[in-house]
């Protein structure tokens, strides 16, 4: 582990950003509910052929469910999160590469015209996707 070189968080503020992560997540989830109504889904895919429609459906479907899964890991695995054990510190790493670069894409890489008209979500997602990239990246070089 990298805790022989780099300084540890206190077991405490560990802890405490992993249930911040949690309540992040939660947020994020929550957000994806109203995602389909607020993006237009049904309207935006009719174009599309029925195959890729149930594709994308049922990749958004497995997608909340993962972030489901994550805010779960959070609340009820908070102590594990904190990166003391090597599945923890994996864990962790994993999370810190799957946000920081989300938050990256969300902000160069989606349509800047729906970000404008849509600002204040795409301050709010951004915003969370850098923080659990923070937090997780802390956590990761930590070695808590």
């Amino acid at each position: 582990m990298l805790s022989e070189t780099l300084p540890l968080l206190h077991p405490a503020a560990a802890k405490s950003l992993v249930l911040a992560a949690g309540c992040i997540h939660f947020c994020i989830v929550v957000a994806n509910l109203f995602a389909p109504a607020k993006l237009r889904y049904r309207e935006e895919l009719g174009p599309v052929t029925p195959i890729i429609r149930q594709i994308f459906f049922v990749h958004s479907a497995y997608i909340v469910l993962v972030l489901v899964g994550f805010t779960l890991l959070c609340f009820f695995f908070p102590d594990e999160l904190t990166g003391r054990t090597r599945l923890g510190h994996a864990l962790c790493g994993f999370l810190a590469f799957f946000w920081m670069p989300r938050g990256f894409l969300q902000t160069f890489y989606y349509d800047t015209r729906i970000k404008r008209a849509n600002r204040g979500f795409n301050v709010l997602f951004t915003t969370a996707f850098f923080s659990l990239g923070l937090i997780f990246t802390t956590l990761t070089l930590s070695g808590s």
